[in-house]
């Protein structure tokens, strides 16, 4: 059973639905990630294809150039656990499947600024999902913004454009250990929100100094 290390920490990441938005460096390392820590049913959106440079910043090999990535990401996924229900969206993302009967958890990691905010209206029109985490990854600094019962208002409040952002060069856009490091970031999120432990809402890690900066936690 994967769970044995670690169920006295977290044993019910099977209760909630996984949706990630964005299967690149973020998602790719979250979804995986989920999946090791006993998430069973994982929805995955993106119409992009997995190519070269995808490989060095997400969890994709050789075997995956030209598929798509959420077919790509699925047989990984199932590869971690044949149990895994995944469910695959293989265009542009316009909304996202809830169920009135899932407790549904989000996770955005688009790259543009203008697709996470376009994906938080689509999402809050519908059933709320219990959490929204936003992983946004810009050369070698993570920031990560958490939202329990999310409201537009409350997203609008940390979200910029692409022009506001920082603008790297197409050379300096990510870097394998800060999409790992965000997967990571991402889970520790969840199981706290779901052991109703308190949470950082908001921080960022910048890994030339390897800084962790957060504003306090909630609950």
């Amino acid at each position: 059973m994967i769970s044995q290390r670690y169920s006295d920490i977290v044993d019910s990441y099977d209760l909630y639905r996984y949706h990630i938005l964005g299967c690149g460096a973020i998602g790719s390392a979250a979804a995986t990630q989920i999946a090791r820590m006993g998430g069973i049913e994982i929805c995955l959106y993106d119409n992009d294809e997995v190519n070269t440079e995808n490989i060095g910043v997400s969890i994709y090999g050789h075997r995956h150039i030209g598929k798509p990535k959420v077919v790509a990401l699925k047989e990984i996924i199932q590869d971690i656990n044949p149990q895994c229900e995944v469910t695959i969206y293989n265009e542009r993302f316009e909304e996202y499947n809830c169920n009135e009967s899932k407790n549904d958890i989000v996770v955005i990691g688009f790259d543009s600024m203008d697709s996470r905010k376009y994906s938080v209206e689509s999402v809050l029109k519908k059933q709320k999902p219990v959490l929204l985490i936003d992983g946004r990854m810009g050369a070698e600094h993570y920031q990560q913004y958490s939202f329990k019962n999310p409201t537009l208002k409350k997203y609008l409040s940390t979200w910029y454009s692409d022009e506001e952002g920082s603008i790297e060069p197409c050379n300096a856009k990510a870097t394998s250990y800060c999409s790992s490091m965000s997967g990571s970031f991402i889970c520790n999120t969840i199981k706290k929100v779901i052991n109703e432990e308190p949470y950082q809402e908001s921080f960022t890690f910048n890994f030339p100094t390897m800084m962790l900066d957060y504003r306090g936690f909630t609950t």
